[in-house]
């Protein structure tokens, strides 16, 4: 069995959001399709698949790993991009695997580890009592956990006193309508810096909430150190690195 065709899929509109995908199809007539998560540059992920089509038509597309580290290997200049037309990739290639020995990918991964997981319904409102409708109606629905962004626009203008009241305003109503029964996730987009971030964690510990997540931007690994050693909640961080390398200096 050989990969046949390579192409890259730009789904979606300007206005809702564009994905990219691939479809990778064998020879055989397998097709395998993965997506991006490097959804802010899509055309860019497609740029470098165009680039990869050419070691990848015609090889085994069950050397999964094998091909990962050819493609992360070949060239300089790796990042977000090359990450997410990568992974894009890798997922087709799984999608085919798992087809081709008929058994679902999480079997070839090495099996099931439980039964159930834990949802986490990501949520928000314009104000408090907006914030806790919606936190109560999560409750309703059975959901354990909720995320939201306790940050209300204009939050770049204001002093740090008004931004602290603000945000405890919305994380208080959250608490309140989770009662003790639901989790609350503070989720802030890595918009704030460790100055701002580090007191207003201060502020919110008395909500006990589950996670303090993306409080400032990825760039500085000693700046999440800082963080780490400032904040008394669990931190998340993460979600824009790419590679298991950068997750070990994290």
């Amino acid at each position: 069995m050989r990969i046949a065709t390579v192409e890259g899929l730009l789904v979606g509109s300007p206005v809702e959001g564009t994905s990219f995908l691939v479809r990778i199809t064998t020879d055989s007539g397998l097709t395998g399709i993965g997506q991006s998560a490097a959804w802010g540059y899509p055309e860019a992920c497609a740029a470098v698949v165009e680039t990869f089509r050419r070691y990848l038509v015609g090889a085994d597309p069950l050397r999964i790993e094998h091909h990962w580290q050819v493609l992360y290997r070949a060239l300089p200049f790796r990042g977000s991009i090359l990450s997410g037309a990568l992974s894009a990739v890798d997922i087709a290639l799984w999608d085919i695997k798992g087809k081709h020995f008929q058994t679902p990918i999480w079997e070839l991964l090495g099996g099931r580890c439980r039964d159930r997981i834990r949802l986490c319904l990501l949520t928000g409102g314009a104000d408090p009592d907006e914030l806790g409708r919606n936190v109560r109606a999560a409750a309703q629905e059975g959901f354990t956990a909720v995320k939201f962004d306790p940050l209300l626009p204009g939050y770049q203008d204001m002093t740090l006193a008004r931004l602290i009241a603000h945000a405890r305003e919305m994380v208080a109503a959250a608490r309140e309508a989770a009662g003790l029964d639901v989790d609350i996730v503070v989720e802030l987009h890595r918009k704030l810096t460790p100055l701002t971030a580090i007191p207003l964690a201060e502020a919110l510990r008395e909500f006990s909430t589950l996670f303090y997540e993306d409080p400032i931007q990825i760039d500085s690994i000693q700046s999440q150190a800082q963080m780490g050693r400032r904040v008394n909640l669990p931190l998340a961080q993460g979600e824009r690195l790419n590679t298991i390398w950068e997750f070990r200096e994290l």
